[in-house]
Formats: structure tokens, sequence, C-alpha cells
């Protein structure tokens, strides 16, 4: 009877450390969240790096003997290079299309026609040159103060994402280096199994890696879409347009309307409605067909999702994440799809 009173004795004091454990563990979780949370999308982002320049890393600390630390500091001067190029590359383009209008514009005949539009304009409105001026220069001066008020949070904003970049950089270059000892610590704590978590593992690098690149693919058309569509209807710049139609064809249904409303207005102002009608139509069918039917079918292809799963996954990515949720979206979504039916082999067991 004594040494069953004992036994209980013992069950419940291991009961209660057990439990004041996972209290001081759970509670000291909690505080980390906490701690790193204004640094989440830089560990995310640092994450998706280094998922991405594991091959280079692993090649050439394995195949050309390089340390870690040599081989982790390469693949990230390789990425930053190979990051850089092309947007140097699209900035000097953007550069000399832009220098190209202004030779093409800077002439007494553009001023003409300018002039008699701006008049003809005004007078649909019942307005004066005049009062137009007036109003132009009340924009100016209140543009000129507001940038002066808000300059101090432009620079902080520039410094803040320069730091941002360092930062990532730098837990990229750790996630590259200790990688294993992270992997091991993860498997020691990991109640799956690892079979199981390989499969998560290799699940995310295989949607981060194909959601890039199925986005470059998109990227690409929507640029050369653009582009054909800007050149069909008279728009000055078709390149550089083509270029920034691309880019904001990252944002699902509306980044588009960024660049083809304002052009579209452009020429209606010019006098070009069938030009504006033109860009109107040719923006909207060929975004309806991109983001409905050909992005997620290109970019579910590389990922191995079907296309509705895709779709929700950036849209509900980006609204959650910002701009890094087109990765982190339907990254959650395939881990979660894993994550199901593993529970269900493990229900089967």
């Amino acid at each position: 009877m004594e040494k069953d009173k004992n036994r209980i004795s013992l069950t419940n004091k291991s009961n209660i450390a057990t439990t004041t454990t996972l209290a001081i563990v759970a509670t000291l979780l909690f505080l980390l969240f906490q701690l790193i949370q204004p640094f989440f999308l830089i560990f995310i982002s640092a994450f998706i790096l280094s998922v991405l320049l594991n091959p280079l890393f692993t090649y050439l600390n394995t195949k050309r003997n390089f340390s870690k630390t040599i081989s982790a500091l390469i693949a990230i001067v390789f990425f930053l290079i190979v990051a850089l190029i092309p947007l140097g590359g699209t900035i000097t383009l953007l550069i000399q299309e832009i220098r190209a209008i202004i030779s093409q514009n800077n002439t007494a005949l553009f001023r003409k026609e300018l002039i008699e539009v701006i008049y003809g304009f005004l007078n649909q409105f019942g307005l004066s040159i005049d009062n137009f001026s007036s109003e132009i220069n009340n924009f100016l001066i209140n543009s000129l103060r507001f940038l002066s008020a808000n300059l101090t949070k432009v620079l902080s904003s520039t410094l803040g994402l320069i730091v941002n970049i360092i930062l990532t950089m730098l837990v990229t270059f750790n996630f590259l280096v200790h990688r294993e000892k992270m992997i091991r610590y993860i498997f020691q704590l990991n109640p799956l199994g690892r079979i199981h978590l390989e499969r998560l593992s290799n699940k995310a690098s295989e949607i981060i890696v194909g959601t890039i690149r199925g986005n470059i693919i998109v990227v690409t058309i929507q640029a050369v879409l653009g582009g054909i569509g800007f050149f069909l209807f008279g728009v000055q710049s078709p390149i550089l347009l083509g270029i920034l139609y691309g880019l904001a064809s990252m944002i699902p249904t509306i980044g588009i309307a960024f660049i083809w409303i304002p052009i579209s207005a452009s020429l209606i102002i010019s006098g070009n409605v069938f030009g504006a009608i033109g860009i109107v139509v040719w923006s909207l069918t060929s975004n309806v067909v991109m983001d409905n039917f050909l992005s997620p079918k290109i970019i579910g292809s590389q990922t191995k999702m079907h296309p509705i799963l895709m779709l929700f996954g950036i849209l509900g990515g980006i609204n959650v994440f910002g701009i890094i949720g087109i990765i982190v979206g339907p990254t959650i979504i395939a881990l979660s799809l894993v994550a199901l039916e593993i529970y269900r082999e493990l229900l089967k067991d």
C-alpha cells in the first residue's frame, strides 16, 4: 500500500514537472515569437533565398572543396550579381527610353501641338489657361511642402530597406553554413519521423523553386504582351512600358491597371480615342487570360499544384505577406496538403 502511494506520488511529481516544463517552454517560445515577429519577413526571405542557393552552395562545398563560409559567400555574391545585372540593364534601358522621349518631344512642333491639346481640353470644362496655371502652381507648392515634411520618413524608409537587405543576406549566410546542424536539430524535435519531415522539406523546396521559375516566365510573357499592345496602338516607348507592364503584373488582377489606365487617359487627352480603347481592351483581355488561365497553369505546372489552388495561394499570400506572398502563399497550401496526407497515412497505421 505504501509502495502504491509512493508510485502515485512519483507519478504526480513527474506530471507536475512535465507540465511546468511545457508551460515554461511555451511561454519562452511565445516571447521569442514576439521578439522576432518584426523580422518575420526577413527570415522568410532568407529561407527562400537559401533554398535557391543551396545547390550552388553544395556544389562549391563538396565538389570544389571550398569551406562552408567561402561557399556561402560566393553563392550570395553570385545571387547579388545575377540580380543586379538585369536590374542595372533594365534601368539603363529605361533611361535611354526616357531620353529618347525627351529628345523626340523637345521640338517646337510638339510644344505647339501640346499647347493646342491643353487649350482644347481645358475649354471642354470651361477652364482658362490662367486658372489652370494657378492650380498647377499651387499643386507644385503643396507637393514640395509635402516632400520636405516627409523627407525624414523617405530617408528612414530607404535606410530601413538597406538594413533589411543586409539582414536578409546575413540570415541567408547562416542558413547555408549551419543548414545541416539546423536540420539535425529539427529532426530531433520532430514527432512525425524523419521520412515525413523530409517529405515536407522536399515539397517546400519544390514549391519555392517552381513558383519563382513560373513567375519569371509569367512576367516575361506579360512584358512581351504589353509591349506588343503598346506598339500596335501607337504608344511611344513600347519597350519601356512593356517592362513596367510585366513587373506590375506580379500583382495579380490590379497590377497592370497602374500602367494601362494612365496610358489610356493620355491617349484620350491627345485625341487618340481608338488607341485608348485598344489599350483598354488589349490590357483587360490579356490580364483576364493570364491571371485566370495561363498564369496559374504555368506556375502550377512548375510546382505540380492545381491551378485553382495556386491562384488562391498567390492572392491570399499577397494579402497576408505582401509581395513575397507570391511564393509563401502557395508554399503554405502545398505543405498543408502534404501534412493532411501524412495525417491520413498515420490514421491508417
